[in-house]
This record gives C-alpha cells, structure tokens and sequence, in this order.
C-alpha cells in the first residue's frame, strides 16, 4: 500500500513514551508501531462497529479521571 498522506496530532507524553518502549522492543520505527495499532483497531471497529468505540473511550475516560 502507498503511503501518500501524513497524520499529525497530540497524545500525552506518557503514551508516547509507551509506544516507543514498544517499537523498540519490536525492533521497529514508532510510525510502523503507530500504524499497525491504527490498522489493528480499526480491524477491530470494523468488527464491532461503535461499541468498540464507545467502550473503549468511555474506559480511557475513567483512566482519566482517576490519574
């Protein structure tokens, strides 16, 4: 598949750091690591629909809330 666009946007530093813990431990770049989750989750959207997404975000928010 061609690459022909670029993603840009902000995450907590805490997340980025655990995505460059990974891609080192998977001997990859944090743009393949990154990519294979996006591809992975929306396998997974795809599958369940807006469930997948609601449970998922409505969880990060508790995670949130009780940093």
């Amino acid at each position: 598949m061609r690459k022909d666009t670029a993603l840009s946007f902000r995450i907590p530093g805490r997340l980025k750091t655990e995505l460059e813990k990974v891609a080192l431990s998977e001997g990859r770049s944090l743009a393949q690591v990154c990519e294979s989750l996006l591809t992975g989750g929306l396998e997974i959207y795809k599958k369940e629909g807006s469930k997948y997404l609601q449970r998922f975000i409505s969880r990060h928010k508790k995670e949130d809330t009780s940093d």
